[in-house]
C-alpha cells in the first residue's frame, strides 16, 4: 500500500513473547501520540515470538491505521529488532522502547522536547529502577560506569530502551550483535549530540525477563571490543557544541590508517620487551617480537578488509564473511574466552616449562587480538549484512512505498 503522507514521528518497539503486554501498552502509545498532534505511527518488531505475541498485534491491528507489525522469520535479538524498526520507520522523529510496561509512553514528549533543543540522541535514564537490586540493578550500574569511562560517553543508563533520536542519524548507525547497548556511543562515530534526561519506570507486570546475570562476561568483551572500534572509526565532530541549526556529522577518519595506528600502538609494548630479552631467554623475546609482528600484520590484513567495504564490492571478502558468518558477528566471544584461556595456561606453564609459558601466553594474546580485530572488519562491513529475515509485514497507512524483497 503506498500512502502520501510521511509520518512526524515513528514509535519502535521490539518485543519478544509479550503477549500480555502488547494491547495495554500499544493503548498508552496511542494516548500519548493523540496528545502531542503529530502524525504518526507505531512499530512492533515481533522478535520471532513463541507465544500468541504476533497473534495479538494481528488482532490489534484490525481498524488502527497507525500499527505497523514486523514479525521476523526467527528470533534475532534486540538489536536486530531495533535495527529493522529503524530501517522501516518513516518519520523524521524516532522512539524506541521496550515492550514489557516497564517504560512509560508518558515520557515520549519530554524526550522529544530535548530532542528539539538541537539535540540528535535524548536517551532516557531510569534513576529509579525497579527491577531486582542484585541481579540486575548493581551489574547495571557497574557496567554502565565501565562503558562510560571506557567509551568517554557520560551517559548513567546505557542500557535504557526508551530513547528518541533524529532519523537522519540513528539510520547512519551500524547496529549488529548486541550493540544496541552502545547506541549512545555508536552515535558518536557519526558524530551527534547526546542528551540524557530522568524518565519513569515500572516494575515488570506480566511475563519474564529475558536478561540476567550470565550476559554479563559478554558486556565485558563488547565493551573491549567497541573501545577499539570508537579508536579506529571515530569522527572529529565538526560541531562546537552550541545550539545551531545546521548539523554536520564531521568527517570521517580513514579507518585503514587509524587501525594500523592501534596496531603499532598495542605493538609496541612488545617490541620493547622483547628485543632486550633477546641476550637473556631467546624463547621469550622471540615469542613477544613474533607478537608485535603478528599485530602490526592482522591491522594490514583488517585494513584491506576495511578498503573492500569502503568500495562497496559486491561480495564480502572471504575474511569479512568468515567473522560475520562463522563467528556469528560477535568474533571478540569466539576468539576472546579461547584466548584468555591459552594466556593463563602460559602463564602457568612459565613455573615448570620456561621455553613453553611465553609461547603460550603470546599465542593466547594474539588470539584474543584476532577477536578484536575481526569486530573492526564486522563493524566496518555491518551496514552490508542484515541479522534478521522479515517473515511478515503488515505495514500502517503512512508508510509511503511499497516494500519489496525485505527478507
Amino acid at each position: 500500500m503506498v500512502a502520501t503522507q510521511k509520518p512526524y514521528l515513528s514509535i519502535v518497539v521490539p518485543v519478544y513473547n509479550e503477549e500480555e503486554n502488547v494491547k495495554p501498552l500499544y493503548e498508552k502509545i496511542r494516548t500519548v501520540c493523540e496528545s502531542i498532534g503529530e502524525t504518526y505511527e507505531v512499530l512492533f518488531v515481533d522478535d520471532g515470538s513463541r507465544d500468541k505475541t504476533f497473534e495479538v498485534l494481528s488482532e490489534l491491528r484490525e481498524g488502527e491505521p497507525h500499527l505497523a507489525v514486523i514479525r521476523f522469520q526467527k528470533n534475532a535479538g534486540q538489536t536486530a529488532a531495533m535495527a529493522a524498526g529503524f530501517e522501516f520507520a518513516q518519520g523524521e522523529r524516532i522512539i524506541s522502547m521496550d515492550g514489557d510496561l516497564q517504560n512509560d509512553p508518558a515520557d515520549i514528549p519530554h524526550l522529544l522536547k530535548k530532542l528539539d533543543e538541537d539535540y540528535d540522541l535524548v536517551c532516557g535514564w531510569r534513576r529509579e529502577r525497579q527491577d531486582k537490586f542484585w541481579t540486575r540493578r548493581v551489574p547495571s550500574v557497574v557496567a554502565n560506569w565501565i562503558i562510560s569511562q571506557v567509551t568517554g560517553v557520560g551517559i548513567h543508563d546505557n542500557g535504557c530502551s526508551l530513547k528518541a533520536y533524529r532519523a537522519e542519524v540513528i539510520k547512519q548507525v551500524p547496529l549488529y550483535g548486541e550493540m544496541h547497548r552502545f547506541i549512545p556511543a555508536m552515535s558518536t562515530v557519526v558524530g551527534a549530540r547526546i542528551a540524557e534526561i530522568v524518565v519513569k519506570h515500572h516494575p515488570r507486570r506480566f511475563g519474564t525477563s529475558k536478561y540476567g546475570l550470565g550476559r554479563i562476561w559478554r558486556v565485558m568483551l563488547d565493551i573491549l571490543a567497541f573501545k577499539l572500534i570508537l579508536s579506529v572509526f571515530a569522527r572529529q565532530s565538526n560541531r562546537n557544541g552550541h545550539p545551531s541549526t545546521q548539523h554536520s556529522y564531521g568527517n570521517q577518519m580513514n579507518p585503514k590508517f587509524n587501525v594500523f595506528r592501534v596496531a603499532a600502538f598495542l605493538s609496541l609494548p612488545f617490541f620493547i620487551i622483547g628485543f632486550p630479552l633477546i641476550n637473556v631467554a631467546i624463547i621469550a623475546a622471540l615469542s613477544f617480537i613474533g607478537l608485535g609482528v603478528s599485530l602490526i600484520g592482522i591491522s594490514l590484513i583488517t585494513g584491506w578488509s576495511l578498503g573492500k567495504a569502503q568500495r562497496e564490492a559486491a561480495d564480502l571478502s572471504p575474511l569479512a564473511s568468515f567473522f560475520i558468518y562463522r563467528c556469528a558477528r560477535r568474533p571478540i566471544r569466539c576468539f576472546g574466552p579461547s584466548g584468555a584461556t591459552i594466556f593463563v595456561l602460559g602463564g602457568i606453564l612459565m613455573i615448570g616449562l620456561p621455553n613453553v609459558g611465553p609461547i603460550l601466553m603470546s599465542i593466547g594474546i594474539l588470539t584474543f587480538c584476532c577477536g578484536l580485530f575481526g569486530e573492526i572488519i564486522a563493524y566496518g562491513n555491518a551496514k552490508r549484512v542484515k541479522d534478521y529475515t522479515v517473515e511478515i509485514f503488515l505495514n500502517a497507512k503512512y508508510n509511503y512505498k511499497v516494500f519489496e524483497n525485505i527478507s
